[in-house]
This record gives structure tokens, C-alpha cells and sequence, in this order.
């Protein structure tokens, strides 16, 4: 629509051969924009004969626009690649995300028979269900379960909880040697 007026208004400058009115002005021309800037509008440029005054006028007008565009252009790109620079950095420096939480549902798709145990964030689990059924989060108990096939060989497993850790019985001492031991 912008652009039709302009041509309308160009056409009417060749015309009247008047200055064109500051209304039909794009928000970019400069203020000085002449009759002779209305020759080098593309919908005009087409139907008319230029003398070599007019081209040199176009050519320069042309120019300029080229050259206001890659100064635009080079602006852009560099703002760009600073917001990029500004956007690693910001993620760069946060922290990485926590691991998802290991529960039941993450055994739930694999292939778990009766007597499997897995270790979850809560601790080690039995499967205690039927190997043709779909495993359900209730089918998953504690070691030391009344329902756990392991319920009567279990123990302390350092392994599944991290944070706990149990001090270490010290060696068992030997005892004293005896007599005829000591002698060579």
C-alpha cells in the first residue's frame, strides 16, 4: 500500500513538476527528497528515456540506499551475534540439570521377572510380579518385604544409598601366639 502511494505520488511530481508533499515521504528518504528522486522509483524507471544527468542522479541515489541497507545490515548481524555471545555465556554458566530420578516407573517398559531387583533413588526393589503380566509400580517391594523372595538373605547393601555409609569393623585381632610359635 506504502509502496503504490509512492508511485502515485512520483507519478504526480513528473506531472505537476512539483516537489513531492512530506506526507508521501517514506520514513526512511532523507528530507531533501527531490522530483529528480521521483525518476529512479522502479515502478517509473521502466516507461521513461533518462539523459545521462538523471542516471548519474539515480545511480547515486541507488548507491546510497545499497550502501544505508549493509550499514543496516552489518548493525543487525552484530547486534545478533552479541546476543548469541550474551546467550552462551548466560548458559555456560548455569549449573547443569539434575539427573532425572530413578524410580519404578523407569523399570516398568524393560523385561523384569519374578526375583529381579533393581535399585531406585528410595533404595533396592524386588519384582515380585507375574512374568506374563505388565509390571506395576505395586509390584515392586522393599528387600526386606514379607512379599521378597531375598527376604531372608538380605543385608545391608552400602551400594544402594550413598549417603549412608557404615563405618567398617576393624580387623579381627589373632590371637597371642603361644609359646613353642614364638620360638624359632
Amino acid at each position: 500500500m506504502e509502496r503504490s502511494l509512492r508511485i502515485i505520488a512520483s507519478s504526480l511530481a513528473l506531472l505537476c513538476g512539483a516537489a513531492l508533499p512530506a506526507v508521501a515521504q517514506e520514513p526512511g528518504q532523507p528530507p531533501g527528497f527531490s522530483a529528480d528522486d521521483a525518476f529512479c522509483e522502479p515502478g517509473i524507471i521502466e516507461y521513461m528515456t533518462l539523459d545521462a544527468r538523471q542516471q548519474a542522479h539515480c545511480r547515486r541515489l541507488h548507491q546510497a540506499r545499497i550502501a544505508e541497507m549493509r550499514r543496516l545490515s552489518r548493525e543487525h548481524v552484530a547486534r545478533i551475534v552479541e546476543e548469541n555471545r550474551l546467550r552462551r555465556e548466560l548458559v555456560a554458566s548455569l549449573p547443569p540439570p539434575p539427573p532425572p530420578p530413578v524410580t519404578v516407573e523407569s523399570f516398568m517398559s524393560s523385561d523384569v521377572s519374578y526375583g529381579d531387583v533393581v535399585v531406585t533413588d528410595q533404595g533396592p526393589r524386588v519384582f515380585v510380579g507375574k512374568a506374563g503380566d505388565a509390571p506395576q509400580p505395586e509390584d515392586f517391594v522393599t528387600l526386606d518385604s514379607a512379599r521378597s523372595p531375598h527376604r531372608g538373605r538380605t543385608q545391608a547393601f552400602d551400594g544402594a544409598y550413598p549417603e549412608r555409609r557404615r563405618p567398617q569393623a576393624p580387623n579381627a585381632r589373632r590371637a597371642a601366639p603361644t609359646h613353642q610359635e614364638r620360638q624359632p
